[in-house]
């Protein structure tokens, strides 16, 4: 869609992502391409209306990836210009469950050292010699070390993949109904062909 571009969208729209939710007047929006990355939508007098976080709107300016209703039909201007044949679903998981493993096993690692710390602390403490104090020291320093650095650790891994869980949610979605279809594997859920919410065969 070119700068200056505009299209209608709705049941019987012009946008490559095909709709069939009821809510969705059959030519409910316009949608006008302004800059490089945002986008004008213009109410068609529809029943239900545009909503843009939470506000029901005539005209409004929003990103390609601003979530927005189109009645009670959640969606983005990035998924209705997507056609459906373009989405991968199997990349899409396999990327997803490619960086989950990735944090799993540096948390493991992590987790590793911290359960081997007492054994660093021994090795120190003979290399610095049998003062008690000096063991002391070294021995609160080693778990001390430990235990931030693996707090830490987990703080990140939690947060990157709350991160990674919302972007699946919003990309690991069935081409037709937009609706996220679960962290189930897309072989697995291909063995069952169709879409569990709105029935449509999975691509």
């Amino acid at each position: 869609m070119e700068i200056g571009e505009e299209l209608i969208i709705g049941r019987l729209g012009q946008q490559p992502m095909h709709i069939a939710d009821p809510s969705v007047d059959p030519q409910h929006a316009t949608l006008r391409r302004t800059g490089e990355n945002t986008y004008q939508i213009e109410d068609r007098d529809s029943q239900k209306g545009v909503q843009v976080f939470g506000f029901r709107v005539k005209r409004k300016t929003i990103k390609a990836e601003t979530p927005l209703f189109l009645g009670t039909y959640k969606t983005s201007v990035r998924q209705l210009l997507q056609d459906a044949a373009s989405i991968d679903l199997t990349e899409v998981w396999n990327r997803y469950e490619k960086e989950k493993r990735r944090w799993d096993r540096y948390t493991l690692w992590v987790n590793s050292i911290r359960m081997l710390s007492p054994v660093l602390t021994m090795l120190l403490t003979q290399w610095v010699g049998q003062n008690w104090v000096v063991s002391g020291a070294v021995l609160v320093g080693v778990m001390v070390v430990s235990m931030i650095a693996g707090e830490k650790v987990l703080a990140k891994k939690n947060l990157r993949m709350a991160e990674l869980n919302a972007k699946m949610q919003a990309e690991y979605a069935c081409p037709h109904c937009h609706k996220f279809i679960g962290f189930t594997p897309y072989s697995i859920l291909k063995q069952n062909r169709y879409c569990p919410h709105c029935g449509v065969p999975l691509p």
